[in-house]
């Protein structure tokens, strides 16, 4: 007889901290968190390029807002194509650096994870241009 009633006494005792996981586990599962998840297409302003003329970029920004259930937001941004309407060709060799910094450049944002950028060698002026072109449409897209 002690025999079982330590048997059902142990056995009640181990579910109680299974049933706590679980009611942990559905309070979770009811707690969600909401994403939106908006697609905003701007163009910069133009920028002036030193003596080489002006730059503009055109992005499409994927901008993430998420909702936890404390109500607590966070907003996180992802460029996700880039393109240049307005850059520098006011002389044969700002054409040149252009055509090899500005896919440099796009390639370099698109494949951004943190928050520094590499700039290119060569075509200073153009990296500084490029960057506040981008603060800039960043700043229109509200990222």
């Amino acid at each position: 007889m002690r025999r079982t009633v330590t048997a059902v006494v142990c056995a009640l005792a181990l579910t109680v901290p299974a049933g706590n996981v679980w009611a942990a586990t559905h309070a979770k599962a009811t707690a969600r968190k909401r994403s939106v998840t908006v697609t905003k297409s701007v163009t910069s302003p133009l920028i002036d390029v030193s003596r080489w003329g002006q730059l503009q970029v055109a992005i499409t920004v994927r901008l993430t807002t998420t909702t936890s259930a404390a109500g607590k937001k966070s907003t996180s941004w992802k460029i996700t194509s880039v393109s240049f309407p307005v850059y520098p060709s006011h002389t044969q060799r700002s054409s040149y650096i252009s055509s090899q910094a500005l896919p440099m450049l796009k390639q370099e944002i698109l494949t951004l994870k943190g928050n520094t950028l590499r700039l290119v060698s060569g075509a200073t002026d153009t990296s500084y241009a490029f960057v506040q072109a981008l603060r800039g449409a960043l700043a229109k897209a509200g990222a």
